[in-house]
């Protein structure tokens, strides 16, 4: 993020590949810049890097329930519940759900670096 007089990170998001099956593990850390929309952002910039650059088929997440506001982000970068670990995870001292979501490149409208390969 730019403040005006320098780039600060805001966070950090990664993919933890499995090269032989194309799939890779996403995870997203923001801290104090949740909200603002970059999280959707960062989340559409990486599955464009593992779709057209890295060449994967599959990427996927796990979310608490209860964090409805990074569970529609994710919605908004191509990314679908594909299934419910049932009190699977602790979310402020309570048992809750884990989301399972998933994107693949056929459902992925948002590419910069494909549009980038063709020109």
């Amino acid at each position: 993020m730019n403040n005006g007089e320098t780039w600060q990170p805001i966070g950090l998001s990664t993919l933890h590949i499995e090269a032989r099956k194309q799939v890779a593990d996403y995870v997203i850390l923001l801290g104090e810049h949740r909200g603002e929309g970059l999280g959707t952002e960062a989340t559409k910039l990486t599955l464009d890097w593992a779709f057209h650059v890295a060449g994967l088929r599959n990427v996927k997440l796990e979310v608490w329930e209860p964090n409805k506001a990074a569970i529609r982000a994710y919605q908004k970068a191509s990314f679908t519940i594909v299934g419910v670990r049932r009190n699977g995870a602790r979310w402020l001292g309570q048992q809750c759900d884990e989301i399972i979501m998933d994107a693949v490149p056929e459902d992925f409208t948002d590419s910069v670096v494909e549009h980038q390969l063709q020109a």
